[in-house]
């Protein structure tokens, strides 16, 4: 069996392009405008939803310094049994359902996040759920996970 190439650009032409959209991402997204506490717990809610151990284990010393408080982890699941502020609640509701179920996020859901974020802070969420799912999905089906399940501070 053999493939047909779906481009005539190879890859070595195309990554200075992929480089360059990779960097102006970065810019547009970072630092972003919403919090960081509220930033760790979508990523370490992705990174468990995702199976990654570095991401479900990593925390960011910077959201520490601001507020990140390691019990809110218990609750990340299901946010609504924890004293988490509602606009962190309806980012983890966002979070579960567009890794699993985009479809259990409705009208009332978004206009809920859209109650207490800027169009602008929905699409950085977004682009964090984005940037995330495939770097942690690409660590798990490569093997690349550490052999340890301990909470590692960078």
């Amino acid at each position: 069996m053999t493939s047909t190439p779906r481009t005539g650009t190879s890859l070595a032409k195309a990554a200075p392009n992929v480089s360059a959209a990779q960097i102006r991402f970065q810019q547009v997204a970072y630092p972003g405008s919403v919090d960081i506490v509220t930033r760790e717990l979508l990523r370490i809610l992705s990174g468990r939803l995702s199976r990654c151990t570095i991401c479900r284990n990593l925390r960011l010393n910077v959201a520490i310094d601001r507020g990140f408080d390691e019990a809110a982890v218990d609750y990340l699941e299901d946010p609504a049994s924890s004293d988490l502020p509602a606009r962190q609640q309806v980012v983890l509701r966002l979070t579960k359902a567009f890794l699993t179920d985009p479809e259990a996020f409705g009208a009332a859901e978004w206009a809920e996040l859209r109650s207490y974020y800027s169009q602008e802070q929905v699409a950085e969420l977004i682009l964090d759920l984005v940037r995330f799912r495939p770097g942690s999905k690409l660590v798990v089906a490569a093997g690349l996970e550490p052999e340890d399940d301990e909470l590692v501070y960078q």
